[in-house]
C-alpha cells in the first residue's frame, strides 16, 4: 500500500516522523510532499510528482485553506475541496486526521466551518485521538450520530525516543542556570495565547514561594504577545523566559530541569503535550478538557477544572506539596499503549477500510 501524507511537517514534527516509520516497518510506503501547498493546485501537483498513491492522509489544513484574507481562504479551500474529490473520484482513498478543531488562534472562522463540514463529508474515513474529540468534532460540525462510524479513535503516540535524553536534572539546571534546590515548573512549546502561558504567568506570580521558578521555552508566534510577557516578568528572578525556537536536542534541558511540566492551555483538542512530558517522566499539570483526561490520570497529574477562573493557580500550589518525582516516575512506567506500533497498525487498518469505501453521490 502506498500512502500520501499532507503537507509534509516531518523536519519539524515527531509525531509525523514516529508514525511514518511505524507504518513502513508494517510494509506501507509513505511519501509526503513539502512544497505542494504553495503551489497553484497543490494536490494534483503532489499526486504527478509522487505518483498515484492508494491512499491520501491529510494531517494538517492550514497550509492548503489559510490565505491573506477571507476572499483567498474562500478560494483555496474550495480548491482544496476539488481536488480531493477528483482524486476520491480515481479511487484513491481519502483520510483526515483531525488534530484540532479549528487552526490555532483562529477561533470558529466560519470560512473554515464550512470547509471542515465539506471535508468531513468528503473523506472516507476521519481519525481522532480520544472519545472527547470525537465527541467535540460531531458536535461542532453538527455531523450527528450518524458520522461517527466514519471516526476511528487512536490514541496519540508517546515521545519515547523521538528527542535526544542523554542529560541528568542536575546538568540540565546547569546549563539553565536554575538553582539545583528549586522547584522548577516548565512550559515547553509554541508560546501561543490559546496555551494559556499568560494565564500561568499570572497563576505562578500569585504563589508566596521564593524557591519556585517558572520556565517558559519556546518561540512567540505573536510579537505583541512575548513583548507582554517579557515586559511583566522583568526584574522577578523567578521567571525564566527563553522565547525562542527551541531545538530538537534542547528539548530535553527544559523538560529534565523541571520537576513538573505545565500545559495549562485554553483550548485543548489533543494530547501530545501532555505525552511528550509524560515520555521524560514528568508530573504534568493540565486543565480536565479534550484529551488529557484519556492519556494523565491523577496519580501523574495535577488535573484542574478548566472553568474554574482560580483551578490553575490551585494546580500550582498543589504541586508545591506533591511528590512531583514520584508522580512523574507514575507517568512513565507504562506507555504501552501509546506505542508507535499499536498507533500504526490501527491507521494502517484504517487505511483498508477507506479503500473498501464507495464513492459518495456528489
Amino acid at each position: 500500500m502506498k500512502v500520501l501524507f499532507l503537507p509534509d511537517y516531518s523536519a519539524a514534527n515527531a509525531y509525523q516522523r514516529a508514525l511514518t516509520d511505524g507504518l513502513q516497518e508494517r510494509g506501507v510506503t509513505v511519501t509526503a510532499d513539502p512544497t505542494g501547498s504553495r503551489r497553484v493546485l497543490p494536490i494534483v501537483g503532489a499526486l504527478r510528482r509522487h505518483g498515484r498513491p492508494d491512499v491520501i492522509h491529510v494531517h494538517w489544513t492550514e497550509p492548503y485553506i489559510a490565505g491573506g484574507s477571507n476572499r483567498v481562504s474562500r478560494v483555496k479551500a474550495q480548491r482544496t475541496l476539488a481536488e480531493l474529490r477528483l482524486a476520491r473520484r480515481a479511487g484513491i482513498g481519502i483520510v483526515w486526521t483531525a488534530h484540532d478543531l479549528f487552526r490555532h488562534d483562529k477561533r470558529e472562522d466560519p470560512n473554515e466551518l464550512a470547509f471542515m463540514r465539506s471535508l468531513f463529508k468528503l473523506v472516507d474515513r476521519v481519525i481522532v485521538h480520544c472519545t472527547a474529540a470525537a465527541d467535540g468534532l460531531l458536535q461542532t460540525l453538527g455531523a450527528g450520530e450518524s458520522g461517527r462510524d466514519k471516526i476511528a479513535i487512536i490514541p496519540h503516540g508517546h515521545y519515547k525516543g523521538a528527542y535526544a535524553d542523554d542529560v541528568t536534572r542536575e546538568e540540565a539546571r546547569e546549563r539553565l542556570e536554575l538553582p539545583a534546590e528549586a522547584k522548577v515548573i516548565s512550559f515547553v512549546g509554541w508560546v501561543r495565547s490559546y496555551k494559556g502561558v499568560w494565564e500561568l504567568y499570572e497563576a505562578f506570580t500569585k504563589l508566596d514561594e521564593p524557591d519556585a521558578r517558572l520556565v517558559i521555552a519556546g518561540q512567540a508566534v505573536d510579537g505583541a504577545y512575548a513583548a507582554r510577557l517579557t515586559a511583566a516578568a522583568k526584574g522577578d528572578d523567578r521567571v525564566h523566559l527563553s522565547l525562542g525556537f527551541v531545538e530538537d536536542d534542547d528539548l530535553q534541558l527544559y523538560l529534565r530541569a523541571a520537576d513538573v511540566v505545565a500545559a495549562p492551555f485554553l483550548e485543548i483538542f489533543t494530547s501530545g503535550s501532555v505525552l511528550l512530558a509524560m515520555s521524560f517522566e514528568r508530573a504534568v499539570i493540565a486543565p480536565r478538557r479534550g484529551c488529557v483526561t484519556d492519556v494523565l490520570d491523577e496519580r501523574g497529574g495535577i488535573l484542574y477544572d478548566a472553568n474554574d477562573p482560580q483551578g490553575l493557580e490551585g494546580a500550582l500550589r498543589a504541586a508545591m506539596d506533591a511528590d512531583l518525582e514520584a508522580m512523574g516516575r507514575h507517568n512513565g512506567t507504562d506507555l504501552s499503549r501509546f506505542d508507535w506500533e499499536r498507533v500504526a497498525e490501527a491507521t494502517a487498518d484504517v487505511y483498508g477500510a477507506a479503500l473498501k469505501e464507495p464513492d459518495p453521490a456528489d
